[in-house]
């Protein structure tokens, strides 16, 4: 049983495990949002966006998390902007923005001296993660929490019936942008420990996963977080043993076990068999 106690003698890897296990909890419970609302593009725009508010934030001087959030707000805004333009669809202004954000991010960190560091962010080092960033990540993750739970009845109307949302005078653009911003506390949760091009990982596949099973949105919540826990764990697991980079390992580890679940559910995902989420 060394091989399953070992990792927990270091106090890093203690450090490391609760910092998988929030971003298990908090990644699946706006994922679910994210999956459900087919917004899985909007999630790789921010991951890859919010770049260049840790490069910017960086060069100044300036925790980088706070500059993370502040590329969030800034897509958010835009996104609101634009989202009542009918020329353009939602994705297309997806699109420009992440890539827009995640070239001036590029263009920032090729003009700094520090690019080891600033690659740490896009792929993580949880190795690294300080008891100061978990309770940090608790905060963020709480306050993630309590924004879900209190908007519940506005996203389930927003994303089921958005007709009968905008009826009942549910601002669905408003709701769409605090989505948003709850996706960049999300990747801000994941900077330090899987980073943000593996955060989208995190805030998908569990909660994909838990789609293919559920039949209700609780469940899938519950699943999805259930997942998402489990996986990072594992990751760790078997990063540690096997030496590998520990994002990277979750993320082939949430992937592994949708390719699974997927293989195991199709039969029952045959169109006479399909029932829609209630």
């Amino acid at each position: 049983m060394h091989w399953l106690t070992d990792p927990f003698r270091s106090e890093f890897m203690v450090r490391a495990f609760l910092a998988a296990i929030v971003i298990g909890v908090v990644a699946p419970v706006v994922g679910t949002w994210v999956v459900l609302r087919r917004m899985a593009n909007l999630g790789d725009a921010m991951s890859h966006g919010t770049l260049a508010g840790v490069a910017i934030a960086y060069a100044a001087g300036v925790n980088v998390l706070f500059g993370a959030l502040g590329a969030g707000l800034v897509i958010a805004l835009a996104l609101l902007a634009f989202s009542s333009s009918r020329r353009l669809g939602q994705e297309t202004v997806i699109a420009v923005m992440g890539t827009a954000f995640l070239a001036l991010g590029v263009v920032v960190v090729s003009r700094l001296d520090t690019g080891v560091e600033l690659t740490h962010f896009l792929f993580g080092r949880v190795l690294t993660v300080q008891w100061g960033d978990i309770w940090l990540n608790l905060a963020l993750g709480g306050a993630a929490g309590a924004v879900v739970l209190a908007l519940f009845g506005e996203l389930r109307l927003a994303t089921f019936d958005h007709v009968h949302a905008e009826q009942v005078g549910v601002r669905v653009e408003v709701v769409q942008g605090v989505l948003v911003m709850l996706l960049a506390v999300v990747v801000v949760i994941s900077l330090r420990a899987v980073g943000t091009v593996m955060a989208v990982t995190m805030l998908v596949t569990p909660a994909a996963t838990a789609r293919l099973l559920a039949r209700s949105l609780g469940r899938m919540t519950a699943l999805g977080v259930v997942f998402g826990v489990s996986e990072g764990v594992v990751g760790l697991m078997v990063a540690y043993h096997l030496g590998s980079a520990p994002g990277a390992t979750i993320g082939l580890v949430a992937a592994a076990v949708f390719a699974v679940v997927f293989a195991v559910t199709l039969p029952r995902r045959m169109p006479h068999h399909h029932r829609p989420l209630g």
